[in-house]
């Protein structure tokens, strides 16, 4: 499994999943991202839990040579628990978070700093099976927003604590990842979604639900499927049904970069009579 995987490389706007099941992986990734964070003038925000393997950057900062408490007195490094910042109260809510977020962004900036760069465990999730089941659409939209504002952000996922259907998933729904599993659902810097990889029965639901979900968090109805290697009919039927949802807030949604499979199975079903605001373009 990939270790630090390129987080020192990570530039605004960048939402990266980072897979570990190592804690000495942990420990590398999270000094080197906040160590090019700074090189950055970015500020820098690690979210920790208790038992993470990072809990103890500030120890690993210093043997690293650097002046945290000047660091963290100037605002330019600031470290908080992962499960305060987004269970506020016990309770996990994603409007909330999310601008929280922004503002934590504009902050930074204003004061100073081009940009926030975040880091935060996630396995204290797993404790609470209600913000489980909401995550994954969390994670998009996290992932729309990203692109909006200056602000990277490196979630971290303990392959040794989370159950690898949950993991897989949140996986797809960042625009980088420390390994490539299954397809992918991440958005662009102009609020397009972009759907990559096998869309088959599998996973059509999650597909759909997804997409069905953000759909008030985007700013268009666009949805580029190029990157999609293979696609059946479950997966077709998905993509059409979801974005004739979208249709209703945003209009006639066109799917850029049909396939010529996708393009058949349409042809083939008389999707355009079932799905009618749904336009399929090269």
């Amino acid at each position: 499994m990939p270790a630090a995987g390129g987080v020192a490389d990570l530039v605004p706007h960048d939402h990266f999943c980072f897979v570990y099941d190592r804690d000495a992986d942990a420990r590398r990734a999270v000094l080197d991202y906040a160590v090019a964070g700074f090189a950055r003038r970015e500020r820098v925000c690690v979210l920790t839990a208790h038992d993470a393997a990072v809990a103890e950057i500030g120890s690993d900062l210093r043997v690293a040579g650097l002046p945290v408490d000047d660091l963290v007195d100037g605002g330019v490094l600031v470290f908080g628990s992962a499960s305060e910042a987004f269970l506020a109260g016990g309770v996990f809510e994603p409007d909330a978070r999310l601008d929280a977020c922004a503002d934590a962004a504009r902050s930074a900036v204003a004061d100073g700093h081009t940009g926030l760069r975040v880091y935060a465990e996630t396995h204290f999730l797993a404790d609470h099976p209600d913000v489980l089941a909401v995550w994954p659409v969390y994670e998009l939209r996290a992932d729309l927003l990203l692109k909006q504002i200056p602000m990277t952000a490196v979630c971290a996922y303990d392959a040794r604590r989370w159950a690898s259907g949950n993991l897989m998933l949140a996986e797809t729904l960042h625009t980088r990842r420390s390994r490539d599993q299954g397809f992918s659902l991440h958005a662009g810097r102009d609020g397009m979604l972009r759907l990559a990889g096998d869309i088959d029965n599998v996973v059509a639901d999650q597909v759909h639900r997804l997409l069905v979900e953000t759909a008030e968090a985007r700013a268009t109805g666009v949805l580029d499927v190029s990157g999609v290697t293979f696609v059946d009919v479950s997966g077709a039927r998905g993509i059409g049904m979801a974005c004739e949802v979208i249709a209703g807030r945003h209009g006639p949604t066109t799917v850029r970069g049909a396939t010529p499979l996708l393009r058949k199975i349409w042809r083939q079903s008389n999707w355009s009579d079932f799905f009618p605001n749904v336009i399929l373009k090269d």
